[in-house]
């Protein structure tokens, strides 16, 4: 299969990396325009007139608008059908939720009862932590952060469309490179109407410590872990004694008690934590003379990669924790949790965690918040810390990004393509394209599905 990765017309990945998709419209865009010209002139239609100049500088997939006369049908009959909306892509999940028979929902609902009758008997180690109000959300972003930002819970939106965003104490990311945030919802097939699952914050605590989330939920209440723990995270990073003298332990101490947290909103608001989790992937970085200090917390696929503007290098990423990785199957397995495999028709394998002898909840990422089902049996809370010192000389940047980038975009590809991106259209613009491309490879492997993908991208320093 041809590697998407490398440009056309280059030996390798290293030499002047570019989207696909800029790469096509460039090659496309004189071809496309005589096509429109010449199938124009072969109309059999009154009143059709086309400017050429309209389509100098215009970019191949863009729409043209064209007045016509009465066109005749003929030869068209049996061509399309009058229904189009009957017909239905092919269902793929193979990327997806594991989709859960009857009898593992009912094992699940069970299992969740239980939980909720040992709560209310205060008999469940979640019991010492209480749910967050909204409004102490707030006087915690007062209190201890200059601004804090996440996205919001928004229905009935279609693919492709940004996730809302809400802020508190600011009304825009401050500062001269502010940091660049896109959430794009994704598509699970024809006329989807499910939730966006991913989401995002940026903190900015008092002490100069600064926060960025990336959140990836899956199954079928994930978009409010996502939407949870987004401001769960940033919060108990804020309230810990560890902050800011031990940034790795009060990262982890965050993670972990947001498990808890969560727990309990489930229990108390009546939705199900059982199969319903999310990856998740932040990062705290602060400036001390002529270096930053990036500090990563991961748990899952979502990933965060520091790159050079200068070198166009990859400084750093963050290791993702996949059912197939051996340290992380081993615990599992230990743990009383199988990994299964499946080889699809094309090649393609998928590993899924399950509990041993059931057919749940079927993860394909062996660390999450929620999950609540396989927490004992090897599925942690706990991220993976690490910390990273970047000179502010190579023009530093950080992107967070959830596994809707990752999964068909290379870590060094997707640095060296937006360390020239920034350079020629600037880090907003960089930012959509990274998110277009992203959604291009989607249809290209997946067809009518695709992930849902954010991306946020933080210019360390500053740029002459």
């Amino acid at each position: 299969m041809t590697d998407l990765n490398v440009p056309a017309g280059s030996a390798d990945g290293n030499a002047s990396p570019r989207f696909q998709s800029d790469v096509e419209d460039d090659k496309e865009k004189t071809k496309a325009n005589k096509e429109v010209l010449d199938a124009v002139a072969k109309w059999d239609a009154m009143g059709v007139d086309v400017d050429k100049k309209t389509l100098e500088g215009r970019k191949a997939n863009r729409g043209f608008t064209i007045a016509m006369g009465k066109t005749s049908n003929e030869g068209t009959e049996g061509l399309r059908k009058d229904k189009r909306a009957q017909t239905l892509p092919a269902a793929n999940t193979r990327r997806g939720d594991h989709i859960l028979s009857a009898e593992s929902q009912e094992s699940l609902f069970k299992m969740n009862e239980v939980l909720k009758a040992r709560y209310r008997r205060g008999s469940v180690n979640v019991a010492a932590i209480s749910i967050i109000p909204d409004e102490e959300f707030v006087n915690c972003w007062k209190e201890s952060t200059d601004g804090h930002l996440h996205g919001t819970m928004t229905e009935g939106q279609s693919h492709g469309d940004e996730r809302e965003r809400e802020f508190h104490i600011i009304d825009k990311l401050p500062g001269a490179l502010p940091p660049i945030v896109s959430c794009h919802k994704g598509s699970k097939g024809f006329r989807d109407t499910t939730p966006n699952q991913d989401n995002f914050s940026v903190t900015y605590f008092k002490n100069g410590w600064n926060m960025a989330c990336a959140f990836d939920g899956h199954g079928p209440f994930g978009h409010i872990v996502s939407t949870r723990t987004v401001q769960s995270v940033p919060y108990f990073v804020a309230k810990s004694e560890s902050f800011p003298a031990n940034i790795e332990a009060a990262m982890i101490e965050a993670f972990e008690k947001s498990q808890k947290e969560l727990v309990v909103h489930a229990l108390e608001n009546s939705w199900d934590v059982q199969a319903s989790g999310s990856t998740a992937v932040a990062c705290m970085w602060k400036m001390e003379g002529n270096k930053a200090i990036v500090w990563t917390a991961n748990a899952g696929d979502s990933r965060c990669v520091i790159g050079s503007e200068k070198t166009k290098l990859m400084l750093f990423e963050t290791e993702d924790h996949k059912p197939q990785t051996e340290k992380e199957k081993a615990r599992i397995e230990a743990s009383g949790g199988e990994v299964r495999t499946q080889t699809y028709p094309d090649g393609w394998v998928n590993h899924r965690i399950f509990v041993k002898g059931e057919d749940f909840p079927g993860l394909c990422m062996a660390r999450t918040l929620g999950d609540e089902s396989v927490k004992a049996h090897g599925v942690i809370a706990t991220p993976e810390c690490k910390m990273t010192e970047v000179d502010l000389a190579t023009d530093p940047f950080i992107l967070l990004a959830s596994d809707g980038v990752w999964e068909f975009l290379e870590s060094d590809f997707v640095i060296k393509a937006v360390a020239k991106k920034i350079k020629t259209d600037g880090p907003e613009r960089t930012v959509q394209k990274l998110q277009r491309e992203a959604k291009k490879r989607w249809r290209q492997e997946e067809g009518d599905y695709c992930d849902d993908i954010t991306s946020v991208l933080i210019q360390l320093g500053e740029r002459s």
